[in-house]
């Protein structure tokens, strides 16, 4: 439980330096995963984008609520281009990691957990990087369009 706890003040703190604009507290938050070892990089960086993931869930979900009436939620990706991209097309960590936040916000609970597993096959330091970094970008990205950047 202690590790999940870290993971989770990592988490939490990776949102608030990027609304706050702290790129320096950004960096050492980032830091934290490259510290972690060998055997504990993927149960790290699980459990910090699974907490993303509850970040923009929650908002999304208060702010969905707000509307009343069942909601399913689905997402439309697109490039720097403005074009639709499939979700097969982006890199599995990636893909995992929408599919994740997918699964929780549509009440899936146990494919969430699939998902959030199968993000985190395979990484090393460098993608674990990058998927705690897409994940806090879907998070940031979704707590600014529901307006809960507390």
């Amino acid at each position: 439980m202690r590790r999940a706890t870290a993971a989770q003040a990592t988490a939490h703190r990776l949102v608030h330096c990027v609304l706050d604009g702290d790129a320096a507290g950004l960096s050492t938050a980032l830091g934290t995963v490259v510290d972690q070892g060998d055997e504990q990089l993927r149960p790290y960086v699980r459990a910090v984008v699974a907490e993303l993931i509850q970040v923009a869930s929650t908002a999304v979900r208060d702010t969905a609520g707000r509307t009343g009436g069942e909601i399913t939620f689905a997402v439309d990706l697109r490039d720097d281009d403005d074009t639709r991209v499939s979700i097969d097309e982006l890199a599995p960590p990636a893909r995992a990691t929408v599919r994740a936040l997918l699964a929780d916000l549509n009440g899936s609970p146990a494919d969430a957990a699939f998902q959030l597993d199968l993000a985190v096959i395979g990484l090393d330091p460098l993608t674990g990087i990058d998927t705690v970094r897409r994940a806090l970008t879907m998070t940031v990205a979704l707590l600014q369009w529901t307006g809960d950047e507390t």
